[in-house]
């Protein structure tokens, strides 16, 4: 198992200096690779199921055995530094492959709009983290979906590359969000995806199974040192985790909804959670990703500490 320094150094690299340029970040090199092979073996449109099906997995293989090519490279070489500074290499890897400043500033940048009593402003920003209509949303609601959101990607953009780096290194932050992205681009129920992207889909539940359980119990456990409540948030793991289309989206967004005391509501598929939603409870679930984050880290220190 990895180090535990490498992943809260990992961490806090990312967490001061945010994301790559896009010319070198891991997650828009991954995007072309998996547009220049849809150019190779396109889609049918669903009028071929069975070819797309294959073709996606095809395509899904693809890409994650020519990652692990690359990191396997990669680890070689670092094999031939001194331990400290293989270390320091692996971290900063990682941190190429985790979201922590973004997803915080993704997740403020609507409440500050609201703040300012800029609803069309939030609005347009949160349209940027959500896929649904945004444009007739009102207050309660743009926090509401701005919430969900940022709760969903504590496993999507930190804790679930972070959990497979444990096991695997950095090929496995690294395979995770290519998983991640495929699924992010090709896991659609429309006419040209439905087939074609069907095992993105599967892989991206796979691979988010337990990295989503994880958080949404570390999620509960850390509710006092954002504002919320243990019990409550547990209630919520318990019998509304799974009350979302997703299967694994779920589980962070019942434990935030219920800690905090509010509804989080997509109209017409899920409420989660009892209360009303406030400005400050958009706050204290930004604060409630810093501390499943660091929950997470200190947790397994312990953990390495004791094996």
């Amino acid at each position: 198992m990895i180090n535990p320094f490498v992943l809260l150094v990992a961490d806090l690299i990312d967490r001061t200096f945010g994301e790559l340029p896009e010319k070198v970040h891991p997650v828009v090199i991954i995007g072309n690779m998996i547009s220049k092979i849809q150019d190779i073996i396109p889609s049918s449109n669903s009028k071929n199921p069975k070819s797309d099906l294959i073709k996606g997995m095809v395509l899904n293989l693809s890409i994650i055995f020519a990652l692990l090519i690359v990191c396997s490279i990669v680890d070689y070489i670092l094999n031939f530094l001194p331990s400290f500074l293989k270390l320091i290499g692996q971290s900063i890897i990682i941190s190429t492959v985790i979201g922590h400043k973004s997803l915080i500033e993704f997740s403020k940048a609507p409440l500050e709009y609201i703040k300012n009593n800029d609803f069309e402003g939030a609005r347009k920003s949160v349209q940027h983290i959500v896929s649904r209509n945004t444009s007739e949303l009102g207050e309660k609601h743009i926090i509401s979906a701005g919430i969900e959101s940022s709760s969903e990607n504590i496993t999507d953009s930190i804790i679930a590359p972070l959990f497979y780096a444990i096991f695997f290194g950095i090929s496995g932050a690294v395979v995770y969000r290519a998983i991640n992205t495929m699924d992010a681009m090709l896991g659609y129920k429309n006419e040209k995806y439905n087939y074609y992207g069907r095992f993105s889909a599967y892989m991206d539940d796979i691979a988010n199974f337990l990295p989503s359980r994880i958080a949404g119990l570390i999620l509960a456990i850390s509710a006092p040192f954002y504002g919320g409540n243990i019990l409550n948030g547990l209630k919520g793991y318990i019998y509304q985790g799974h009350k979302t289309p997703s299967p694994n989206s779920g589980y962070t967004m019942a434990v935030l909804a219920n800690a905090l005391n509010m509804q989080l509501e997509k109209i017409g598929y899920y409420k989660l959670g009892t209360g009303e939603i406030t400005l400050k409870k958009g706050y204290q679930s930004l604060k409630a990703i810093d501390c499943t984050t660091f929950g997470f880290l200190i947790i397994y220190g312990i953990f390495y500490v004791l094996i």
